[in-house]
């Protein structure tokens, strides 16, 4: 081939790689979303910012078989309480049998669980999992008041017409009830110093037995440990309300 011919050649070679009808050069769209479904969690939330760094509020993935979480998703302490909340957590995967919106260890275990989907997640075309937790409180304080207190002590302290030693914990009392309050049992001590768990009556008598006629400790099955652990943490972090 001459050499005119050559050149002559390579323009008409060139043209036909990076020319199009109208000039441009059309870019290529990339999805780069991870595979697996799609969780678009929905709410009101407060209290996000009361747990302390021993746990995550998280929604999270569990595969039916572990305790602990397989996919998680934090959410964002800094949230300002009452004002709508979107969380997307994408990536799940066929193994998840279990969400949920709950508070987990540094293990992924979750110690307190706010909302909870199986199985039938009602995925939709796009593989779409919608969650509308409407309006709910995620306070570290209120998960105390309904897996403990309410679980466990409204039925003497408050429920009926009477509370034992005058103490009442329920929903609306029992937090004016014990932050800061003398002991009527050991005059030396807070019912719950905020930040001294040592110093909290609440903590003494339920974690050690003969401290006061009924004992407390007795209350709670070795399973339910962490719901003490969640106290003791509560104290130690400023016991906010």
């Amino acid at each position: 081939m001459k050499r005119g011919h050559f050149y002559l050649f390579l323009c008409f070679l060139t043209l036909g790689l990076y020319g199009c009808d109208d000039g441009r050069i059309e870019e290529k769209q990339v999805d780069y979303s991870e595979e697996g479904r799609v969780l678009k969690l929905t709410g009101r939330l407060s209290g996000l910012d009361s747990w302390g760094s021993t746990y995550s509020l998280v929604v999270a993935g569990y595969d039916g078989v572990s305790d602990y979480a397989v996919i998680t998703k934090a959410l964002p302490a800094n949230h300002v309480d009452g004002q709508v909340l979107q969380i997307v957590m994408s990536g799940i995967g066929e193994e998840v049998k279990t969400l949920k919106l709950c508070a987990i260890n540094r293990l992924r275990k979750s110690v307190v669980d706010f909302k909870i989907l199986d199985e039938d997640f009602g995925v939709d075309s796009k593989d779409t999992i919608r969650l509308d937790v409407g309006t709910l409180d995620v306070g570290m304080y209120a998960a105390i008041q309904t897996r403990v207190f309410d679980a466990k002590c409204v039925s003497c302290h408050g429920q009926s017409t009477f509370a034992g030693a005058g103490l009442y914990l329920t929903a609306e009392k029992s937090y004016e009830a014990l932050v800061n309050k003398p002991s009527v049992r050991k005059a030396d001590m807070l019912l719950v110093k905020p930040g001294d768990v040592q110093a909290s009556f609440l903590q003494l008598v339920l974690h050690s037995n003969g401290v006061v006629r009924h004992d407390h400790k007795d209350l709670f099955s070795e399973k339910e440990a962490n719901q003490l652990d969640l106290i003791d943490r509560w104290i130690e972090n400023g016991a906010l309300n």
